[in-house]
């Protein structure tokens, strides 16, 4: 989503449209419930190991009285891909979401798969201003209908809360978006980052702005928000920044709001207004951290998260729910993936900043999925807690020696995936303490984890093998394959997962005919299977899936990869792989603090289930949840 675009969905529905109330009057209770509670990327070894060590008694208790094993996962076991099984009960050849990023044939770019948006189709040009006359659309790219708008359907009613690819929200009786969600840049997340020091090269979900010190320590700046959306010119709207010192710490006004900040401390939540050309202004709310304190300070600012209380995005259902939501809990986290890794891989924030921000995040997710269970006003009720997947993604270095990160995490963050199950099990056991004798429980998790040690530049495999060509003179390549020779490349990898023929007529300088297709792509599988770590180490690749296989019926998909890659366990995509980049080197050790991983074999990574009841049947997949929540629902 272009960031113009999130600001002219709130300028429209500012001036034109009526923001609906939540449920009026009140309704009946619920006699019986279905409770679906999810844990993202929780791991069955990891659930049993803790059970067994006495860590998680009531998961073990749930484990006894009902019902456990290991799920399979989606292939690819990406986080999108099986939240999407698990609403559908399709694989992602049925809904279409085959992995974070999806490629545009025309450009060989990579595009955000969950959702779309498309940009108002005519304005008034008036006065050097360009007003909108339609409202644009937000387009949530899942295919297949959810099992709760089934049910809806059939006179239940569903709330549903944060569950991921949920962007925008369904007409059902309740919802709040989970993944998927911008924030106020239209963005997936972009963080700024204030520094009195130059500092390396920061990724794409990073702004860097060098600031200067007055005499006084005083710093003036400002935090840049979306682009003026009635401006002509892209004129980006902006809020006053100050930053002083105090004794220790530093006072930072923001906007109108003045907070002391000792180092390593979160603020509260600072709404900040954006003043749109006219009567018209677009709220956001950020949280901000001193990262380090003068003479050489550092400030933290979150990204700009849609405001609940004036959702300048859908992002609940009904639309008032978002703002009654926070009447009652107090001002949350709206953005899809709101927990900052990126800031923690890029050492902007430490270890213990990061945890503490997890904390918030947490406590938020609680009360409103205890509001919900308290309300007791639907007979389907879903939701996703999706911070043991993060944790385990940045803390995974602390279970694992062989990390190249290991030695240099502190022995107090070593144990922090434990703490998250731990937290999980709390918070299983005050979902128990708040079922009626005849709800039916089912806690799920989408996926589990592996460590990830070595960073794969599959296209770099691509050019060495001969089946991805640079131009003349080239070694490397920028994103978005900047230095490729089409003319002479006949596959790439774009994604996590996904790898691509160069087919005519369907990539815009595609050269592999049709009838070649078949062959290549054995001949790709075949060499990746033999391919060992320094010739003749482990195995880097376990399986190669072929995507019409796996994905029935997507001969003519645009969408569908050709073929899926399964790693090995300690392997995974660079994230130069994901973007089409093209190092110099083949693999290297993964020095990040992202350290877990589960974009790998789907054999190695399955999910967890338990149930309060023993299920009827085999339940083997994520897909099969569909259908074992429908068969309890009265």
């Amino acid at each position: 989503m272009k960031p113009y675009n999130v600001v002219r969905a709130a300028v429209a529905a500012l001036v034109g449209l009526t923001v609906l109330a939540g449920c009026g009057g009140e309704p009946e209770p619920a006699e019986q419930r279905v409770v679906i509670l999810g844990f993202d990327g929780m791991d069955p070894v990891l659930v049993q190991r803790w059970m067994d060590a006495g860590l998680l008694p009531t998961f073990k208790r749930l484990a006894e009285q009902g019902h456990f094993q290991p799920l399979g996962t989606s292939n690819p076991p990406q986080s999108p891909v099986a939240w999407s099984d698990f609403a559908t009960g399709n694989n992602a050849g049925e809904h279409g979401i085959f992995d974070f990023l999806r490629r545009d044939p025309e450009t060989y770019g990579p595009r955000f798969s969950i959702s779309e948006n498309i940009a108002p189709e005519s304005h008034l040009e008036l006065f050097g201003l360009s007003i909108p006359l339609d409202e644009g659309q937000v387009l949530n790219r899942r295919q297949g209908e959810p099992f709760w708008t089934a049910a809806e359907q059939g006179g239940t009613r569903a709330s549903v809360l944060r569950v991921p690819v949920t962007y925008p929200p369904d007409d059902i009786y309740r919802m709040l978006s989970g993944m998927g969600v911008p924030d106020l840049l239209g963005t997936q997340g972009t963080y700024t980052f204030y520094t009195t020091t130059r500092i390396g090269s920061a990724g794409s979900s990073t702004r860097v702005v060098r600031v200067r010190p007055g005499r006084d320590g005083t710093i003036e700046a400002t935090l840049e928000g979306p682009p003026d959306p009635l401006l002509k010119e892209q004129t980006v709207m902006e809020v006053p920044l100050v930053i002083a010192p105090t004794d220790p710490g530093a006072r930072i006004t923001l906007g109108d709001t003045e907070t002391v900040l000792q180092v390593g401390q979160w603020s509260d939540w600072v709404r900040v207004t954006f003043d749109v050309t006219g009567p018209v202004n677009v709220t956001g709310t950020v949280r901000l951290l001193l990262a380090q304190d003068y003479p050489r300070p550092r400030l933290y600012v979150s990204p700009i998260q849609v405001d609940p209380t004036r959702p300048a995005v859908p992002i609940s259902s009904p639309p008032g729910y978002a703002a009654e939501l926070a009447d009652r809990i107090g001002l949350y986290h709206t953005l899809g993936m709101p927990e900052e890794t990126w800031s923690l891989n890029e050492e902007h924030i430490s270890d213990a900043a990061w945890l503490e921000m997890v904390k918030t995040i947490l406590a938020e997710r609680e009360a409103m999925w205890f509001d919900t269970l308290d309300r007791n006003d639907s007979e389907l009720v879903v939701g996703v807690f999706v911070q043991t997947d993060r944790v385990s993604h940045m803390f995974y270095r602390g279970l694992d020696p062989e990390h190249p990160r290991y030695a240099d995490t502190l022995p107090e963050h070593r144990d922090s995936i434990e703490w998250i199950y731990t937290e999980a099990d709390r918070i299983l056991a005050e979902t128990m303490d708040r079922l009626g004798p005849e709800d039916q429980l089912i806690v799920i998790s989408d996926h589990g984890f592996a460590p990830f040690r070595k960073a794969v530049h599959l296209n770099r495999w691509l050019v060495d093998n001969g089946y991805l060509s640079l131009k003349d003179g080239s070694q490397e390549s920028d994103v978005v394959f900047a230095n490729v020779d089409w003319s002479r490349s006949r596959a790439y990898a774009l994604g996590l997962n996904g790898l691509f023929i160069n087919k005519a007529g369907r990539e815009a300088q595609g050269i592999v005919e049709a009838g070649e297709v078949d062959d290549l792509k054995r001949r790709i599988r075949e060499d990746m299977l033999a391919w060992r770590e320094q010739g003749e180490g482990e195995a880097v690749i376990r399986r190669v899936f072929d995507g019409l296989e796996i994905y029935p019926g997507t001969e003519d998909s645009d969408e569908a990869p050709d073929l899926v890659i399964g790693y090995e366990r300690g392997y995974r995509a660079s994230w130069q792989t994901t973007l089409g980049a093209i190092p110099g080197s083949l693999m290297e050790p993964n020095r990040q603090k992202w350290s877990g991983d589960h974009c790998i074999d789907p054999e190695l990574v399955p999910g967890v289930l338990f149930t309060s009841f023993k299920p009827d049947g085999r339940i083997d997949s994520i897909q099969d949840i569909r259908a074992l929540a429908q068969g309890h629902i009265h």
